[in-house]
């Protein structure tokens, strides 16, 4: 059985001639056509080259490749970073109002139109990465909003891996290439002491939101959209059925939680007394808000009793809420800068340190108590247990330890 793929002479007929047992010569000879063109590999276009070695030289690499099924046409990657990103790859995100836009002008801004963004996909690597960065400095912008860029376009280059691109170089780029930070994945706990005095400094009628956060592992949306009729006390259970986001920082909606997958959490005896206490201080506020995209039965609209209200009763703003509520606590805690007097703004950035942290302890301390990671995954809502083990598998205690000793065990029985 011939091999796949074989070479054709584009300057000869394939044919000889039936008189002088000769190959004659296309109208291709003696031009600047390339002469040598490699053809018949299952899934691959057909590439020319100007010398046979070069020709045979590809045609090997491209077999092994897509034997080991990793083959890409690095043709493919022509196309320039901002053009991907502009046709491709952002038209086919699907992100709430509440992250689409910050994300949006964060990518746009600052990489497609950047030198990078005028760059080629496939030749992008750390002399490219790091004028980037370099430029992006020059635009003095804050180090962790580089690193908050960087991770953008990590995923973004993720996204044409085996498609336009055969490495992500984000992934394989030199430390000193990197901005400081960047690449860590691994997610950050409260300290029981954090935990407590943030808590402590905030309003009363706010501290439902770290309880949520910390003993459900609630997103700060889910936390806003939570109520009452959510908790199943004879059950145990806490649902998380809803988000509650706003569109343009003007108009508050409710859709399904990120993923569109609803999902119930166990709640603890804390919790539950936590949860009732809160509506024993404040009542409950009935709303009826706008529902976007699939569930609620179809239906344009939905009314929920919320359990997280202002004092004035009306739906928590989260902008609102992290400037005068989240931030004021942490600087009372001594976590981060204070701001200046008579400054209403001003607060030291927090990125690390906002909502998301709640969730990040209540991870760590699941998995402390040798919780099994596929039900941790599953309460926080992640879309699969490799985002969990990425994220939170150094909370997992001993790790490693029962797994050296195994073998062992099993030998001596």
């Amino acid at each position: 059985m011939a091999s796949a793929g074989w070479i054709e002479d584009r300057w000869l007929k394939k044919r000889k001639d039936p008189v002088t047992g000769k190959r004659e010569r296309t109208e291709l000879w003696g031009t600047k056509t390339k002469r040598y063109r490699v053809c018949g590999i299952p899934g691959v276009r057909r590439r020319s080259f100007e010398t046979l070695d070069e020709a045979k030289t590809w045609m090997a690499k491209a077999i092994v490749a897509t034997k080991k099924k990793d083959f890409v046409d690095d043709r493919d990657g022509e196309l320039l970073l901002g053009t991907y990103i502009t046709a491709e790859w952002w038209p086919s995100r699907e992100y709430d109002d509440s992250t689409a836009g910050p994300m949006k002008s964060r990518i746009f801004n600052h990489i497609v139109d950047t030198s990078l963004g005028r760059t080629p996909m496939f030749v992008i690597g750390d002399t490219h990465l790091g004028s980037w960065k370099k430029e992006l400095q020059g635009r003095r912008l804050a180090e962790s909003t580089i690193e908050v860029v960087w991770a953008h376009l990590g995923t973004i280059m993720q996204s044409a891996v085996g498609k336009k691109i055969a490495v992500n170089p984000c992934r394989v780029a030199e430390d000193n290439v990197r901005p400081k930070g960047a690449g860590e994945s691994l997610a950050r706990a409260w300290t029981l002491e954090e935990a407590r005095a943030i808590r402590e400094e905030m309003a009363p009628r706010y501290r439902i939101i770290p309880d949520v956060g910390l003993k459900a592992g609630a997103r700060q949306g889910e936390a806003f959209g939570l109520s009452l009729d959510d908790l199943d006390e004879g059950g145990e259970t806490l649902h998380i059925r809803r988000q509650l986001l706003w569109d343009n920082g003007t108009t508050p909606y409710l859709k399904l939680p990120k993923g569109r997958k609803q999902r119930s959490v166990p709640a603890s005896p804390g919790l539950i007394a936590d949860i009732r206490a809160h509506v024993d201080a404040f009542p409950v506020v009935t709303v009826t808000l706008p529902w976007r995209g699939p569930g609620n039965h179809g239906r344009p609209t939905a009314t929920v009793r919320l359990l997280a209200t202002t004092a004035h009763g009306n739906r928590i703003h989260p902008s609102t809420f992290n400037a005068r509520t989240m931030k004021p606590a942490l600087a009372a805690a001594g976590l981060i800068a204070d701001r200046e007097e008579g400054e209403r703004w001003g607060w030291e950035a927090s990125r690390e340190m906002m909502h998301h942290r709640w969730r990040h302890t209540y991870a760590s301390v699941q998995l402390a108590g040798r919780e099994d990671i596929v039900s941790v995954s599953h309460w926080m809502g992640h879309a699969s247990v490799d985002i969990t083990a990425r994220r939170y598998a150094h909370f997992m205690p001993d790790k490693g330890t029962r797994g050296r000793t195994a073998v062992d065990f099993w030998l001596s029985s």
